[in-house]
């Protein structure tokens, strides 16, 4: 299996390429991966994200979660504050707060380990219609880029 990283030069129209060996991954066993996949558009990225849309996926989002992260969508029961923390992650993610049609909060998140109490928590207080986490510098984007969620 192979990791490429694609470099576009605009100016001149071209394209290098390069792969690497990938590492194989093994999951935890506790880890969570949620089969339903939506569509997200955030600034000027399209996204598949996996999505969480009842409490128990909320709740354990990706905890424990080392392999294939390429976005998850927490969609609250009704729009409202959807606070979030660091549980238990593998490692640091970017939280990206989507209201209506656009980004109200972009904020990364580290992880944190057990016991959970003294973790901090991103988006409290903050209505959302879903927070999307992707891995830490996956995205380009900020606070009132448009977004949509399905």
């Amino acid at each position: 299996m192979f990791l490429c990283r694609l470099t576009a030069t605009f100016s001149l129209m071209t394209a290098v390429v390069g792969c690497e060996a990938a590492q194989p991954c093994e999951e935890n066993v506790g880890a969570q991966t949620i089969e339903q996949r939506v569509e997200v558009e955030v600034g000027d990225a399209s996204v598949t994200a996996e999505l969480a849309d009842d409490p128990t996926e909320r709740e354990r989002g990706w905890k424990k979660r080392a392999c294939g992260r390429e976005a998850i969508l927490l969609v609250p029961d009704q729009p409202g504050p959807l606070p979030v923390w660091g549980c238990e992650l593998v490692d640091p993610i970017d939280v990206v707060g989507i209201r209506g049609d656009s980004v109200v909060f972009v904020e990364r998140l580290s992880p944190c380990a057990l016991p959970c109490g003294g973790c901090p928590t991103v988006g409290d207080g903050i209505p959302v219609d879903g927070l999307l986490e992707v891995p830490a510098n996956a995205l380009d984007v900020s606070i009132g880029a448009p977004a949509s969620i399905p």
